[in-house]
Parts: structure tokens; C-alpha cells; sequence
């Protein structure tokens, strides 16, 4: 039989105790019955509560006991401070339980406690059978409650509702209930979701309270989510304009443009979303200008915004007024919410410049002028291009001249070398690609071919003889995305193209495999928007790349690496408008930026070791410098821009300016700016080319003698 080791002794067996009232207490005497040393711990357990019930509704002193010898005993003293099973009346057993690890053994001892009604009061428990609710707006929903009376005594409860507003609780936000002890109640709270005007689409935190006076809260947490809902009513005024506004029937040169207003009126729910427009043009019409000014704008609830449609259109001198079409949908950025007339169907009338009635008394007199003036005479150097001219490039020899426009058309022009500046040879284009060209360029083998970059994003190769009504090759890095600069490599067997994306792509001109267009060889996104190419270093081993944020960077072609040459540093709205490079010093560049400066490199460190390039030189003429130009053995720089002005720079066989020709030379002037400039050297003479805003292509001739850079 195994021997006690521990002597319990409890000092009564019966305890009353009244919930709110004084404390009751007990002591339990512990004897050491065992032959060593033993700490002892007391613990209590109400009989019919739960495992996790309240652990604080008695205290204990001490909590543990010191070590005590053999015979030696401990006294624990117990304080009852709280009803064990709320709201409980009657007797319970409470089992008093005593331990000691060192022992491995236990006593147990039954104390009889009788709970009297109390004054303490047991807080309600409270229940959301629903937790979360979504609704529409106008629609009503009800929000049931359920309030448990946990305690022996009848209780009234205030159940409030918030979180929601409270005009939208049709029958108020209070309940009164009488509940019985232990007893669960019932209730419920409508709520009225107003129009979507007066709803917000959002997440609403639903929180019940119930509640006695004077006495704890208890607490239950949910949310009402309100769906979207409601409509955009779209419409567009006036719904016919027309180019002039007023007075068409006079003469008006400057009027382009016309404004349309697109309103939005939110009726929706949606706190926020974003509208715009689509713009579709009608059927066989020619092409408008269009902007949408701001292309998108905010739309917050119960407001109404605005957004201009500007259609800009160049008119015809002569003819009859004529009327284009655009259906223009009105779009939002929220897919749940309809947009109301989404689609509206506007107008435009533009007269002619020239006032119908005004065409038939100048007859004779009109007919004589366009005559004179046309590009049937020959000698009109100034007569080709109908819109800005992007491009020009002279072919190796300088005996001919090619330009690309806004006009969407390339000419083909012959350098007079007996004095005039220049033909237009057989009154012919190249071609008519179709879409704005940005850039052409000689194929450098026979120049026989011309490679033309396209606003659209398109790559098209002609051939060099004027007439052709198809190009040769077309092909694209990516719809949209706009070329700004072609490089062949001098063996022509493959061109380089720079994207306003910051896309850089070699293109292979001689596929293999049975291709028939060119496929790409190499690519490289250098992370800002590209406006120049350049091919530098020893048989074009790097690929000179400008663009936005004055970021200026060399593409080792045989590593395919990148490296940035230390330009400054430049923000969003500052570009290097140009790069030029010359064949005959494959380490000779030059820069041109929209501040106005030129700058003039040694690449030489920076491509044959790991020293930074070399500046040679740094000047800023005038405005923003759109085009430079070397001719072929690097002593001759040619530069245009937003002044106007087409200028020469003699330079020194090291590459800076030479020193008696500091301000350069002013070979012409536009009253536009002027977008590209190129230069080549023939016997004597240095030969300057450049096109810009005014239309035209102008030649300039220079005699020159022998150089201080040739004299080396």
C-alpha cells in the first residue's frame, strides 16, 4: 500500500460567499509526512466550469511554499474574490488540490461553497449571426442581434447600432429588451441604404453594443459593405463646330483648330474613378490632329467634370468646305459602373482659307500665281515639302540630296554644280510612306537604297530612284513607337535603330534561314527615350546613344554592354537633340542639346580603356541645337536649331574649335527653326544641306581652302 507523503487539513468544509460582496476565506494546512525535503503548491477547481474560465476569482498566499524538512508544515490561506461560475447560485464543490514535484504525489480535498445572490452584475454576450453584409443602394437590409443574459438575475439591455448613419436605421439605433436569467433574446435593426448618391461604395464597421446602466459594455464587431451602383451620364457640346468660328465667309489663314467640351456628371456611388474619352475618326476622311486635354481626370462622387477635345486640322487654301466625322465615347475606369449616352457623334465644317466666293472672282489671277508659284517650275528650290521638314541627307558623293517630312513623303533633290542651289531632280518622291518620317538615311554600298524612320514606329527601305509607289522592306520593333534616329554599318549589312521607348535595335539587312524581311541581331533598352545614334570607335565597334536626361551612352556591340559617359546630370525636360560623328576619326563626337549646347569628344579613353571620355570642347551658340553634322574628316562641324540659324565651325585637328573662327560662321537664317543639317566637303567646297519647320530645303556653299586642321 503506497504511504502518504503529504497531510492535508482544510480549516472548514463549508464556505459561504456573496458575488460583490466581502471576500471569504480559508486556510489549508500542509504536513511533510515524507523523509526529505519537499516544496508544496496548492490549486483550486470549481466544479462545472470550463477549462479557460476566469483563473482570477481566488487569490493565494503564499503561492508556493519554501522547502520544508520531514514533519514540517506549510498553512496556505484562500480568498474567494469572485463568483468561479458567473451568475451561479447554489452550492459547488470546490476541489482543493495539493502537490509537491519532489514527492510526485497529490492530495485532494472537498470544500462545499454555497454562492448567494450577489449584487455584481454578469455582462451580456452579444452575437452577429451575420457578421458581414453587402447591399445596393436603396435597397433595405435587416441586421439581426442576438443578447445572452448570462446571470441568475432578469436584466434590461440597451442594444445600440453604429458605425452606419444613423438616418439609416429607419427604426432608430436603441432596443430596450428584458431578458430573463440565463435567457438569450432576439432583435433586429432595418437599415435603409439611401440613393448612391447619399452612399458612398465603401466598407461601413458595424459595431452592436449592448449594455446595462451603469455597468460594463459588451461588444460585437461587423461590416456592411455598399456595392457600386449608379451611372455617369456623358454628353459632348456643341455637337457641331466648325473651322473658322466666325466669319467664314472671310478670309482667315490662322484659325487650325476646334474645341469640343466632353462633361461628366457622376450619379454614381464610387467615391473616386478616373474618365476619359475614345476618339474614333470617320470612315475615308483624312487625318485630324487630335488632343484631349487632360487625357484622364478625376471623378468624385456627386461631380461633374470636363474634358476639351482639340481637333486640329490644316486647311486647304481653295475648294469647298468639308465636313468630318468623329464618334467619341465617353469611358471610365470603373468596369461596374455604366456609362449613360456613352457614344456621341460630333461635327466639324472647315472652310477653305480662301472663301469660296473670293476663288471665283481671282480666277485667271489665282491660276497665274499657283502657276508661278507651283512646283511645276523647276527652279523653285523652295517649293517641294508641304509640312515641316525632319530629315535631310546628302548621298556619299554630294551629287544628290534626300529629305523626309511631317508631309509624309520623301523627296529626292540634285546639287546644281554651276551655281543654282538646288533642283529638285524630275520633280519626283521617293516614296510616300504613309505616316510622318522622322529620319532618312543612305545605305552607305552604291546609296543606292534609302532607309526612312516613321512616326508609327516603322522601318521602311526604298530604293534611291524617285517614283517608287511601294517601299522595298517594311518592318517595326513595336507599334507606336516612334523612330528618331538610323544608322547603317558601313558594310550597309545592317542598320541600327534608336525608339522614343528607349529601345536600341540592330537589325540584320541580309537574313539568313530563308527570312525575307531583316530580323533583329541585338538589342539593348538604355531606360531613357532615344533621339540620336552614332557610330564610334575602331571598324564602329561601340554605338553612341543620346536622348532624354541628357544621357549620353556607349554600346560595346562585340560585349553587348553598356557605359555611360558623365554628361551631367539632366531632368526629364532636358534632351540630347543630336549626336555627330565623323568616318575618318572614328573617336571624334559631338553633342547637341534643347539647352542650346554643343559639345565635342574624345571617346578614344573611355573605348580602348576604363578612363572617362574626354571633353575637347563646350560652347552653347543660342537656343536648343536640334541637328550637328561632320563632314567626313572631322574638320567641319554644321549646326542647326530652334534659332533659326545654319552655322559652320572650323576645327582644329584635335577636334575643338579652331581658334580664329571662335563664333563660327552663319551660312543662313529661317524665321523657323530648323530640325536637321547635314554637311559634306566636295574639291574646294564644303556643302551644307538643312530642312526645317518652314518647309523648305536649303543648300549653302562655302569655298574653303586648306584647313588648319589638314595642315598637320
Amino acid at each position: 500500500m503506497l504511504k502518504e507523503l503529504i497531510a492535508t487539513q482544510l480549516s472548514t468544509k463549508e464556505l459561504k460567499y456573496k458575488p460583490g460582496g466581502a471576500p471569504a476565506s480559508f486556510e489549508v494546512t500542509v504536513v511533510n509526512q515524507s523523509n526529505q525535503f519537499a516544496t508544496f503548491e496548492i490549486d483550486i477547481q470549481a466544479a462545472g466550469t470550463e477549462a479557460d474560465a476566469n483563473p482570477y476569482w481566488y487569490s493565494l498566499t503564499p503561492n508556493i511554499s519554501t522547502k520544508k524538512p520531514p514533519g514540517d508544515s506549510t498553512q496556505f490561506s484562500v480568498q474567494i474574490l469572485d463568483n468561479p461560475k458567473p451568475g451561479f447560485v447554489g452550492l459547488m464543490n470546490l476541489i482543493v488540490r495539493v502537490f509537491s514535484l519532489e514527492l510526485r504525489q497529490e492530495e485532494r480535498q472537498i470544500l462545499r461553497l454555497l454562492l448567494e445572490p450577489g449584487t455584481a452584475f454578469v455582462p451580456f454576450k452579444i452575437e452577429l449571426p451575420v457578421p458581414a453584409f453587402q447591399a445596393h443602394p436603396d435597397e433595405v437590409i435587416e441586421i439581426p442581434v442576438e443578447i445572452e443574459n448570462p446571470g441568475q438575475l432578469a436584466a434590461e439591455a440597451v442594444v445600440r447600432c453604429s458605425g452606419v448613419p444613423a438616418t439609416w436605421l429607419t427604426e432608430g439605433a436603441e432596443r430596450r429588451l428584458q431578458i430573463k436569467p440565463e435567457s438569450t433574446a432576439k432583435t433586429s435593426f432595418l437599415c435603409q441604404i439611401p440613393a448612391p448618391a447619399q452612399a458612398p461604395s465603401q466598407r461601413y464597421p458595424l459595431s452592436i453594443e449592448a449594455s446595462k446602466t451603469n455597468e460594463p459594455t459588451s461588444k460585437a464587431e461587423g461590416s456592411l459593405y455598399v456595392l457600386p451602383n449608379g451611372r455617369i451620364d456623358f454628353s459632348c457640346t456643341p455637337l457641331q463646330q466648325q473651322i473658322p468660328q466666325q466669319r467664314s465667309w472671310l478670309p482667315n489663314w490662322k484659325a487650325k483648330t476646334a474645341t469640343f467640351q466632353a462633361h461628366f456628371q457622376n450619379q454614381s456611388n464610387l467615391l473616386t474613378q478616373q474618365v476619359g474619352i475614345e476618339v474614333t475618326p470617320g470612315d475615308k476622311q483624312p487625318a485630324c490632329q487630335l488632343q484631349t486635354t487632360p487625357e484622364r481626370a478625376d471623378l468624385t462622387i456627386n461631380e461633374t467634370t470636363q474634358l476639351d477635345l482639340v481637333v486640329h486640322k490644316r486647311r486647304r487654301w481653295f475648294g469647298i468646305a468639308r465636313k468630318y466625322l468623329f464618334e467619341v465615347k465617353g469611358v471610365t475606369s470603373a468596369a461596374q459602373i455604366d456609362v449613360h449616352n456613352d457614344t456621341q457623334l460630333i461635327k466639324l465644317i472647315l472652310h477653305p482659307v480662301v472663301p469660296l466666293w473670293l476663288q471665283v472672282l481671282s480666277g485667271l489671277g489665282l491660276l497665274w500665281l499657283v502657276w508661278g508659284g507651283s512646283c511645276l517650275n523647276p527652279h523653285n528650290s523652295w517649293c517641294g515639302h508641304t509640312a515641316a521638314v525632319n530629315s535631310v541627307r546628302f548621298n556619299g558623293v554630294g551629287d544628290k540630296l534626300a529629305s523626309g517630312s511631317d508631309d509624309q513623303s520623301m523627296m529626292d533633290w540634285r546639287v546644281d554644280e554651276f551655281g543654282n542651289p538646288l533642283i529638285k531632280q524630275n520633280m519626283g518622291t521617293i516614296g510616300k510612306p504613309g505616316k510622318a518620317i522622322r529620319v532618312v538615311r543612305y545605305r552607305p554600298v552604291n546609296n543606292d537604297r534609302i532607309a526612312a524612320g516613321l512616326e508609327n514606329g516603322e522601318i521602311q527601305i526604298w530604293s534611291a530612284v524617285a517614283g517608287n509607289r511601294e517601299p522595298l522592306q517594311t518592318f517595326s520593333h513595336h507599334s507606336d513607337d516612334r523612330v528618331f534616329d538610323l544608322v547603317f554599318t558601313p558594310d550597309s549589312r545592317s542598320l541600327f535603330s534608336g525608339h522614343g521607348s528607349g529601345s536600341v535595335v540592330q537589325w540584320n539587312l541580309e537574313p539568313n534561314n530563308g527570312a525575307t524581311e531583316p530580323t533583329k541581331q541585338q538589342e539593348q533598352q538604355v531606360g531613357f527615350a532615344v533621339n540620336a545614334l552614332g557610330l564610334v570607335g575602331e571598324a564602329g565597334s561601340h554605338l553612341a546613344i543620346g536622348g532624354r536626361f541628357n544621357q549620353l551612352t556607349l554600346w560595346n556591340l562585340k560585349t553587348n554592354t553598356l557605359r555611360s559617359v558623365n554628361n551631367g546630370r539632366g531632368s526629364e525636360a532636358n534632351y540630347i537633340f543630336s549626336l555627330a560623328t565623323a568616318s575618318n576619326k572614328p573617336y571624334l563626337l559631338a553633342s547637341g542639346d534643347n539647352q542650346g549646347t554643343i559639345k565635342i569628344w574624345n571617346l578614344r579613353p573611355c573605348l580602348t580603356g576604363k578612363a572617362d571620355c574626354q571633353l575637347l570642347d563646350e560652347w552653347t551658340p543660342d537656343r536648343a541645337v536640334r541637328s550637328l553634322a561632320f563632314s567626313a574628316d572631322g574638320c567641319y562641324l554644321a549646326s542647326a536649331g530652334d534659332d533659326g540659324r545654319a552655322m559652320l565651325w572650323s576645327l582644329n585637328p584635335t577636334g575643338d574649335r579652331s581658334g580664329q573662327d571662335m563664333q563660327g560662321k552663319e551660312l543662313g537664317k529661317s524665321s523657323q527653326s530648323l530640325n536637321s543639317i547635314d554637311v559634306i566637303r566636295v574639291k574646294d567646297e564644303v556643302l551644307v544641306s538643312s530642312g526645317g519647320d518652314d518647309h523648305q530645303v536649303r543648300l549653302y556653299r562655302s569655298k574653303v581652302g586648306r584647313s588648319i586642321c589638314e595642315q598637320r
